[in-house]
């Protein structure tokens, strides 16, 4: 979608958006045509206008300067007015030029929602996204209901501020976007090789160091957690390791982030069931998160050093599959049982943690689809989070609040730590006599055993990385949740 950015109206073409506030009404804003404040006043005095937050009226106008269609839309009171409504209100409007069969959009923003602007044009864009990539013959961007072109009006005073917005909120929208079509991906096209590819084409593109580890190397180093997940499969198992260097001082720890990436997850020899197995292609949410992190890091001006550490495995059955009694040894020298083959995104990301804590690291923070148990306990609109260290778990929830993902901490009591106790090797990787309890707590448990003293905190997005209730600037499918959380999260430092 094209951006422009424009004092006055300059085409006849597409749909014309004005907003207005419910304490405007009698006086319309100065920024209006005179033909758009002329409707507005007869609206109010004939009580037509809804006053409802999010409420439409739509008209034909018959004037050559402006576009032959208007769109009012309620933005509720001023003071009501925060980033979340803005975000939704842009989907409604999105959604509104969809229907009306426009693809492009004038949308006149005046003072008094310019603080807001980024958040209004993060919600238009969200909510452009479509599946469809694999379609044949279906470049979505070819399609006549999608929106091409958002020329933006508003005062010369603003003009500079907006322009900066618009741009941020359009590298924001855009790598959701790429997020997306990686987790939406088939996974005989997304596989540890794709995203290996990915991994370089993103550092070379961001100036970021990219190491990428195949099984010859991860053998050598001896993750045998990764490949004994792996095991089943004929892709090959990979370790991807990005380097982004946002802070010049050398002595700097770097904050590392570690993404599960399994590719696709039938549960092992202990198969996941119908209705259960079909969408486990989204068990790569964590690492396509992270992708799309450095995609952004350099062009945000990000001043940390950003490690992530990203295994990527396909959970499969075959002669070679690891079996549930079976006893792996993990990089970090312990050994665990496998009691339950579909607990397998705990395993790899515990190579990968032993991996970041050997960077020397500030903290670790662990980004996975690690338990269906979050779901039940928080739903489809919260991540559950987890962890060491007071501070960060705060500055994430804030953080959430501000891009509307919202995350909640579940407890970490020290009976649920003991669950994984084994006869026969350090641990085990699956609590078989209570599983059906604090799922989600232990299995953060099982990978705070990896961290060696380190601080760390645990995202589970569980299944709100796939879901099928999406909110208004969602779609259906992935939601590529925990990319704009962190991605605040390290703008607030």
């Amino acid at each position: 979608m094209e951006i422009a950015v424009q004092p006055k109206i300059k085409s006849g073409k597409g749909l014309l958006v004005a907003p207005f506030f419910i304490e405007d009404l009698k006086t319309p804003s100065s920024e209006y045509p005179q033909i758009v404040k002329d409707f507005l006043l007869k609206r109010f005095e004939g009580n037509e206008l809804k006053s409802e937050k999010g409420s439409m009226i739509s008209t034909y106008m018959d004037e050559k300067s402006l576009p032959e269609k208007l769109l009012v839309v309620n933005f509720g009171e001023v003071k009501k007015m925060n980033g979340k409504s803005a975000r939704i209100l842009g989907a409604k409007i999105s959604k509104a030029a969809e229907t009306s069969g426009n693809q492009e959009i004038n949308l006149i923003i005046d003072s008094k929602i310019v603080l807001f602007a980024e958040e209004l044009l993060e919600g238009i864009g969200l909510a452009q996204y479509r599946m469809g990539k694999f379609k044949t013959g279906g470049n979505l961007e070819k399609n006549n209901y999608r929106i091409k072109k958002l020329n933006i009006i508003v005062g010369k005073k603003h003009t500079k501020e907006i322009e900066d917005k618009a741009k941020k909120a359009k590298e924001i929208y855009e790598t959701v976007e790429y997020v997306k079509d990686l987790v939406n991906g088939p996974p005989n096209i997304v596989n540890s090789e794709y995203l290996a590819k990915e991994a370089v084409k993103i550092a070379k593109e961001n100036k970021c160091k990219v190491a990428v580890l195949g099984e010859k190397e991860l053998r050598e180093l001896g993750c045998g957690a990764i490949l004994a997940v792996n095991d089943g499969s004929h892709n090959e198992a990979k370790l991807i390791v990005l380097e982004y260097d946002g802070d010049k001082n050398k002595k700097s720890k770097p904050l590392v982030f570690v993404g599960k990436g399994i590719t696709f997850d039938s549960g092992g020899y202990n198969l996941k069931p119908r209705h259960h197995i079909e969408t486990m292609h989204l068990d790569m949410a964590g690492a396509a998160v992270l992708l799309g992190l450095f995609k952004l890091l350099r062009k945000f001006n990000v001043k940390k050093n950003i490690v992530a550490v990203i295994p990527v495995a396909e959970n499969l059955i075959s002669g070679k599959a690891f079996r549930p009694s079976d006893i792996i040894k993990t990089f970090s020298g312990k050994t665990v049982e496998i009691t339950y083959t579909d607990a397998e995104g705990r395993l790899i990301l515990a190579d990968a943690i032993t991996y970041g804590t050997k960077l020397n690291p500030e903290a670790i923070i662990t980004v996975a689809t690690l338990t269906g148990a979050v779901e039940v306990a928080l739903g489809d609109r919260y991540a559950g989070i987890m962890g060491n260290d007071i501070t960060m778990r705060k500055k994430l929830r804030k953080a959430g609040k501000q891009v509307d993902e919202l995350v909640w901490p579940l407890p970490l009591h020290k009976d649920y730590y003991k669950k994984f106790d084994s006869e026969i090797a350090d641990m085990r990787n699956y609590d078989t006599g209570t599983s059906g309890m604090a799922g989600s707590s232990k299995g953060g448990l099982f990978l705070s055993r990896f961290m060696e003293g380190n601080k760390w905190l645990h995202i589970d997005l569980g299944k709100i990385a796939f879901i099928d209730n999406p909110q208004e600037f969602q779609t259906k499918g992935a939601t590529a949740y925990g990319l704009r959380l962190l991605v605040k999260f390290l703008e607030n430092g």
